[in-house]
């Protein structure tokens, strides 16, 4: 899923992403979500706007879409007349959109997801507004209108009750802490449920061991403890809960997060200590170390089954270590959707009238909570929008509520909820709920099976903040990140190539599921990271076209070899979406993945290339080394034989580009695992940003730097730009990219990847 805020504009390098959007979406509190201020339900949030430019900015769609239906705005003097306008000053806009988004959150069935948002009183509409039409993230849909005359549009987020599991996993109020969660779809933070009784320790074992000889007991919690790991930037950050005692729902913080308790530079390092405590299988105990528990269960297999993952969390008065993969511990991620975080599902409120009465908000209201807890509410309501539900939701503005007293004056009295004050308001004559009857009907819309199924709502600033940090793609989303125009050849003459949506959706089709799996293993997740990824990926295999390096480290019909590297490492050519190159390169994926996943083979074994056997030799890296004269000081090359090694039995090299799963999982290893500037880890380089420097020292650690240098260049740019959130109208863009002393200049074509 890919989704960003309906107002776009730049954010400054200073601002989280959290803070960012909020300031996109600021919120009129009287018309604020789930409720209004006199406690109607109110499925979304009014955006207040200024429109102060010159040019009205633009609402903009927040994921890939199609129209459900729209309307086009009523002029101006139509909408400062009755029935637009009701509020005494001016009116109220009525041009709309609904936007239905299917996308997906995970694998399988339960990771196909659908959602609706609603744009509404909006001024005006783009011509390309029509039932039924694609609509794309960052596409403009109108300009802001008003409401009662402020400068404010109302925009909500919602599912139908079929969905709502899928999207959230549950249709509980709270989650299921008597078991792991869901494996189909994980992102976002790690969540830890630590038992009552659950035993904090002065320090690991050494060697990873289970065993806890030779460490001392610090705490045993008496009370159950919730811990969130958040890994970012490098950083792990390591939050603890625990349920507030005399607040039922409420969770506090205990004390200061823990940031890099367990070494510095924690995610950038998963890698080195993946293979420093997980040598039976490190593939499956970096996942350990990610996920807190083996997600990939089809691929992976962690040895021993119960290997252990030592943290050092915070409990009440202290921190100590604890084994958070212990089977009694649960584990989840944000796809969960905690209820310790403070999500929680509201439907509990059976009547069909627009006032609030569900006990939950009454309880949180009563305790003081509701104002924080209100932006993670999950709640069943009907669709305020339906124009055949006018009556049922709003006569009792006319007859009273259940809970009031109405008197013969025509006055209705009831008591604030957890209090003894009493209220009293004027019910409405028949004549003035007509007047507002035809308001509400110039607003409303038939909404179809919307207007009569179960719908759950979501605060649209939390919605789009959690699902930010859900990395994964459906196959039409991955599909637009190759490029429809692009061109190649550079230096010289730089040739432009198409690739229609067909060809770009056919070859990823079989390796959709697995790029998702390994982005979310190797965290390769933020646009900086998986645009630097991409870019990198495209020139290796020609736009997803091949997974095998041209020529197979083969002389052409000239007899020379298609570089002059190609002479030494001949049959381990490169292969994978890395291209992973050298036997140095493919033994070190073995001992990652090991041999039981991937196996040794027979003496009797024909390897796919007939330049491996069972007793040929290979040099094991690059052989040639310079050497510089000490009498001449005249430099000259010597092959290094020392590096010769057999290869067999070891696996056949042509299954990282046969096999799906290796073929992706081998690049994600390597851009991890990459030695560079004494550290590893290529998430390094892109997390500084997107530049010419930083995608071209990428290059570098890939590739050396030489092939598809200013190729690289473009198509990480392209794939930033569509999984970012800046808008441009210029379909391209010239680029200066220096390397060495020479300065080329390099198109970029935006032109959209799509039917």
């Amino acid at each position: 899923m890919i989704i960003s805020p309906p107002f776009l504009r730049d954010k400054e390098a200073t601002k989280s992403d959290a803070d960012w959007i909020e300031a996109m979406m600021p919120v009129n509190a009287r018309r604020g979500y789930p409720l209004n201020a006199s406690e109607s339900w109110h499925g979304g949030i009014h955006i207040s706007h200024t429109d102060a430019g010159t040019t009205p900015e633009k609402v903009r769609a927040i994921a890939d879409g199609t129209v459900v239906s729209f309307r086009k705005p009523s002029p101006p003097e139509k909408r400062d007349q009755f029935p637009l306008k009701y509020a005494p000053v001016r009116g109220t806009d009525d041009g709309y959109v609904l936007l239905k988004h299917e996308t997906e959150i995970g694998s399988g069935e339960d990771g196909k997801v659908i959602f609706y948002s609603l744009y509404m009183h909006l001024k005006f509409l783009e011509a390309e507004i029509k039932v039924d039409a694609k609509i794309y993230r960052k596409d403009p849909l109108g300009s802001s209108g008003m409401t009662d005359g402020q400068n404010e549009f109302h925009f909500q987020i919602f599912c139908d009750d079929a969905i709502i599991s899928k999207l959230v996993g549950r249709k509980t109020k709270e989650l299921d802490i008597s078991k792991d969660g869901r494996t189909d779809a994980v992102y976002g933070d790690i969540h830890f449920y630590l038992p009552a009784g659950t035993t904090f320790y002065d320090k690991a074992p050494t060697n990873n061991s289970t065993s806890t000889t030779g460490i001392s007991e610090r705490y045993t919690s008496n009370a159950p403890l919730y811990v969130s790991m958040t890994l970012v930037k490098g950083n792990c950050t390591m939050v603890t809960r625990q349920k507030n005692a005399q607040i039922d729902g409420k969770y506090d913080l205990l004390g200061e997060p823990l940031v890099n308790a367990d070494g510095e530079d924690y995610e950038y390092n998963l890698y080195k200590t993946a293979m420093r405590n997980y040598k039976q299988s490190p593939s499956a105990g970096f996942e350990l170390l990610r996920f807190g528990r083996v997600i990939n269960t089809e691929n992976e297999t962690l040895v021993p089954a119960d290997a252990p993952l030592w943290m050092t969390v915070r409990y009440p008065g202290g921190t100590g270590v604890v084994n958070l993969a212990a089977p009694d511990i649960k584990k989840f991620s944000d796809a969960d959707f905690p209820h310790w975080t403070g999500w929680l599902l509201v439907d509990d409120d059976n009547d069909t009238h627009s006032q609030c009465n569900s006990a939950i908000i009454r309880k949180l209201q009563e305790e003081g909570s509701y104002g924080t807890q209100s932006n993670r509410l999950i709640c069943c309501l009907p669709f305020e929008w339906e124009k055949s539900t006018i009556d049922a939701r709003y006569k009792w503005l006319m007859t009273g509520l259940p809970w009031e007293q109405c008197t013969p004056e025509k006055t209705a009295i009831w008591t604030v909820p957890g209090t003894q004050e009493k209220k009293d308001r004027v019910l409405m004559s028949e004549e003035d709920y007509g007047k507002f009857k035809q308001h509400a009907e110039a607003l409303c819309f038939d909404s179809g099976s919307l207007g009569s199924g179960k719908l759950w709502h979501f605060n649209p600033i939390q919605f789009i903040n959690h699902l930010r940090t859900c990395g994964w793609l459906s196959h039409e989303e991955i599909s637009s990140m190759i490029p429809r125009k692009y061109y190649e050849g550079y230096p010289s003459k730089p040739v432009n190539v198409t690739v229609p949506w067909a060809t770009s959706f056919g070859r990823w089709e079989k390796y959709v599921k697995d790029f998702n799996k390994i982005c979310n293993k190797y965290n390769i997740i933020s646009p900086l990271r998986r645009s630097a990824f991409l870019g990198q990926i495209y020139i290796e295999t020609g736009m997803i076209r091949t997974m095998t390096e041209g020529g197979k480290g083969q002389k052409n019909s000239k007899g020379k070899f298609v570089s002059p590297a190609a002479e030494y490492y001949q049959p381990f050519y490169g292969r994978g979406f890395m291209q992973l190159t050298w036997p140095q390169n493919f033994d070190d994926y073995r001992q990652f993945r090991t041999k039981e996943k991937l196996s040794d083979e027979s003496s009797e074994y024909v390897y796919d290339d007939s330049r491996i056997t069972n007793v040929s030799e290979h040099y094991w890296a690059d052989p040639r080394k310079t050497v510089v004269d000490k009498r001449t000081h005249e430099k000259h090359t010597v092959i290094d034989d020392d590096l010769l090694k057999k290869w067999h039995p070891r696996y056949d090299p042509k299954i990282i580009a046969e096999d799906s799963f290796c073929s992706t999982d081998s690049a994600g290893f390597y851009w991890v695992s990459k030695h560079h500037s004494h550290e590893v880890n290529i998430n390094r380089v892109p997390d500084n940003g997107i530049t010419s420097e930083s995608i071209g020292r990428c290059s570098v650690l890939v590739n050396g730097g030489g092939y598809g240098y200013f190729e690289r260049q473009a198509y990480t740019r392209y794939a930033f730009y569509y999984l970012n959130d800046a808008v441009t109208t210029n379909t391209k863009e010239t680029v200066e990219v220096q390397k060495g002393r020479s300065t080329v200049k390099i198109t970029v074509d935006y032109t959209r990847q799509c039917k």
